[in-house]
């Protein structure tokens, strides 16, 4: 299982927070049928290397697989994708007023540092 066998690592999540994160997404986000033990901790707001523990918060991280993640670090056609919906910001952008896509649900999401997810609307940009 994911959230028992997850440990702290290079993220920065250790495995009750990731437990947390599993049982407030439910899935992985991108909307595969990836294998439960593939899905991973993603900061949308990059932390960089050895970053602010401060973007460790529950609004800032999405659980998707494996794959996925790997794919919107090194591909520049995912890396939008995922800038599109939401799955990685900027550094000026706040987490908790910028909602992410659920490809699995097909619906937008805020989430907050309560392990808490809203459906909401995206404004047109």
């Amino acid at each position: 299982m994911v959230g028992a066998g997850y440990g702290a690592g290079a993220d920065g999540v250790n495995g009750r927070q990731f437990a947390l994160y599993l049982a407030r997404d439910l899935h992985c986000i991108c909307g595969c049928v990836g294998r439960e033990d593939t899905l991973v901790p993603n900061h949308r707001a990059g932390r960089g290397m050895g970053g602010s523990r401060v973007l460790d918060r529950p609004a800032n991280v999405i659980v998707m697989c494996s794959s996925v993640n790997g794919l919107i670090e090194s591909n520049a056609t995912w890396a939008k994708r995922a800038r599109d919906y939401g799955w990685k910001l900027s550094r000026w952008q706040v987490p908790e007023d910028e909602p992410f896509y659920d490809l699995a649900t097909r619906e937008w999401y805020l989430i907050d540092n309560l392990y808490h997810r809203t459906i909401t609307e995206k404004a047109a940009a």
